[in-house]
């Protein structure tokens, strides 16, 4: 079953059509929902800014009634795209470590170069 949304205000305003059932009859919120679980490590506030492209794209989406808020909307696109880079933050992940060490380091030489010499 195909719907089509229409969406925003002014320039923003535009129409947008999803499919809202599969054939397994999971509907598409339900399918999304396993990404944007409430409650499950949703704790964290992040502030971010977009540009007016991004926010028609995510209010598309809260339009549509696929997501219940922009935030929810943003939670789920972030954690796509981390899913989406996952070779790569594991590639980094060693090196941050190594790097967290270095720094710690660093640090403690630096606090005992500045201890007062007794």
């Amino acid at each position: 079953m195909k719907k089509t949304f229409e969406f925003g205000s002014g320039r923003l305003r535009g129409k947008v059509g999803i499919i809202a059932e599969r054939k397994e009859g999971k509907n598409l919120k339900d399918l999304l929902g396993q990404f944007v679980n409430k409650g499950d490590g949703r704790g964290n506030v992040v502030m971010a800014r977009v540009n007016d492209d991004a926010l028609a794209r995510m209010d598309q989406l809260v339009e549509a009634s696929l997501f219940g808020s922009r935030s929810e909307c943003a939670a789920f696109l972030i954690g796509a795209g981390i899913a989406s880079q996952k070779d790569l933050f594991e590639r980094l992940g060693a090196h941050t470590d190594e790097i967290r060490k270095l720094k710690e380091q660093l640090r403690q030489v630096a606090m005992d170069a500045l201890k007062p010499n007794e």
